[in-house]
């Protein structure tokens, strides 16, 4: 019996089919009814049970149960539906935490088993390993003893999270300044934060750091940072938390109780203003809602950052907060620093502002008497309008390097020991009485911010 070529396409074209849909992600469903009913019903009442201001939750759920009777929820999809009692939600009240969405993930883990679950997520959810617990990088610069720290977050409370904190936190052990970056981690557990607080007080001195209340004001609770962490403690490094409108929720409470303590300059601009810490519930319908529960406020009042965010106390908005943080730095170093070479560095750092500015220099009319040939292989010409340092070795191709000024008779090297910084070394020209190049003197700004000078000075041969 033969085969039917174009059966069997048919075939095979169909099952193709019906496994492709099989493995498309579900769509929103418009919410029936009853469902809607019950996701509004359950809302207002997880409100009115923890919301910590009862005037305002009472509130919410007149409003939800008045726009649901008024008609505004009806045949909406799940996401409609999500999106319009998020917007209702902040019309009665702006509380940026309190929110609804459609997250048939985070829907489907919390509602099946608790066992399931566990299974579940250990074999399909790496990303938080991936992104390495919330750490993305450390720096640091010798030259002025500054570590700089990012971590977009958000703050988890397992064990890979605070080894990862703790790693960080010991690559900064030995800075004197240090610059925590969180102006786009969006929050998490505030355990973290008291964690990486702790790192800059001595050991065994805890801190007063922030205060939660709740609506049954039984479980008000005092935050603490702890008495040890991991790795060597920073009591007399100066403190640098960046912030900016991705800063939400505990990275705010953070930067916030760091300020309040007086033990962190804030740099940046305004946070979110998402002050009251909460949990998820699920409601139905893949319909996930983020209820807050509790009021965070600063460790020795009754305000906190709930609708203002956390104010810089250097505001710079939109501009480079890490750029200005470095400015600070530099600055602090020159006023109050005794470490002669760390001085040096500095000022070294800050004249390099004037390179940008100094473009506009005609380098041929004002330093045209150095282009000749040097001793130890060096040549300076000019070409097209750039003065050029080249270096030649035996065997090797020529390698130039463009010259500008950073002030009068000091002339960067760009790109040269790049390996080190993007304007390590430099020129400086020594003249005689009358004006006349004698040499020149080849300078380079080390990684550990000493400044060493090349042998003999050059001169022309």
């Amino acid at each position: 019996m033969k085969s039917n070529p174009t059966k069997q396409y048919c075939v095979a074209l169909c099952i193709g089919v019906l496994l492709l849909v099989c493995n498309l992600p579900s769509f929103s469903q418009t919410v029936s009814d009853a469902d809607r009913h019950e996701i509004v019903t359950k809302l207002a009442d997880r409100l009115v049970e923890v919301y910590p201001f009862p005037e305002i939750s009472a509130k919410y759920k007149e409003d939800l149960l008045k726009n649901e009777a008024d008609g505004h929820y009806n045949n909406l999809t799940e996401e409609e539906l999500a999106a319009k009692l998020t917007a209702d939600m902040r019309k009665t009240h702006k509380d940026v935490h309190l929110r609804v969405s459609r997250n048939e993930a985070s829907y489907k883990s919390m509602t099946e088993p608790r066992e399931r679950r566990s299974i579940r997520a250990t074999a399909e959810d790496n990303s938080n390993e991936r992104a390495n617990y919330g750490f993305k990088r450390v720096e640091i610069d010798g030259a002025t003893s500054t570590a700089y720290v990012e971590i977009p977050g958000p703050f988890l409370g397992s064990q890979e999270a605070f080894d990862m904190a703790a790693a960080s936190m010991n690559m900064c052990a030995y800075s004197k300044y240090v610059i925590l970056d969180v102006r786009h981690n969006p929050g998490g557990t505030g355990q973290m934060g008291r964690f990486l607080a702790s790192y800059f007080y001595p050991t065994g001195r805890e801190q007063f750091y922030l205060n939660g209340f709740y609506k049954d004001r039984k479980q008000d609770e005092q935050e603490w940072t702890y008495s040890y962490v991991p790795g060597r403690h920073m009591p007399d490094a100066k403190v640098y938390i960046l912030t900016g409108r991705g800063t939400g929720s505990a990275s705010e409470g953070f930067a916030y109780a760091m300020q309040q303590l007086k033990r962190a300059t804030i740099v940046g601009d305004t946070s979110a203003g998402a002050g009251i810490a909460g949990s998820n519930v699920a409601l139905k319908d893949n319909l996930v809602a983020f209820v807050p529960l509790k009021m965070v406020v600063g460790p020795h009042d009754n305000t906190g950052w709930e609708g203002v965010g956390v104010v810089p106390n250097v505001e710079i908005g939109k501009d480079d907060a890490l750029a200005a943080t470095h400015k600070l730095i530099l600055k602090d170093i020159l006023e109050n620093s005794t470490d002669t070479v760390q001085k040096a560095a500095a000022q070294w750092m800050i004249d390099d502002g004037n390179i940008p500015a100094n473009a506009a220099v005609n380098m041929k009319s004002k330093y045209g008497d150095l282009v000749g040939k040097y001793t130890s292989n060096i040549t300076i010409t000019y070409v097209k309008g750039d003065l050029l340092w080249n270096r030649t070795e035996p065997g090797k191709p020529v390698e130039s390097y463009v010259m500008k000024e950073v002030k009068p008779d000091v002339l960067v090297i760009t790109g040269l020991n790049a390996n080190i910084g993007p304007n390590a070394s430099r020129v400086y020209i020594h003249r005689d009485a009358a004006g006349k190049m004698e040499s020149l003197t080849r300078k380079t700004l080390l990684g550990n911010g000493i400044i060493s000078a090349a042998g003999q000075p050059l001169k022309k041969v």
